[in-house]
């Protein structure tokens, strides 16, 4: 899986449209609806971070990654106060 991010603010340029193959490194920006026409099903998908994939259309061998943001919206800010 790609870096993963854990924020405080979701930032004003992070774009969720914006993916990345996984092989090559070239980025791609889909829209929901070339997503949804694109996606295949993985055939075991417990093997793998997401139900389906989107093949690189660059390199043809990768599969294009979503970004990848941890966002908690100050979920746990007053964690540890007492």
């Amino acid at each position: 899986m790609a870096n993963t991010k854990i924020v405080t603010q979701v930032p004003d340029d992070f774009d969720p449209f914006r993916w990345q193959c996984d092989s090559c490194g070239k980025e791609h920006v889909y829209a929901e609806e070339q997503i949804e026409k694109t996606k295949k099903p993985y055939p075991d998908p417990q093997n793998h971070p997401y139900d389906f994939y989107v093949s690189c259309p660059f390199c043809t061998k990768g599969v294009m990654e979503p970004p990848d943001l941890v966002f908690f919206g100050g979920a746990f800010e007053d964690f540890n106060e007492e």
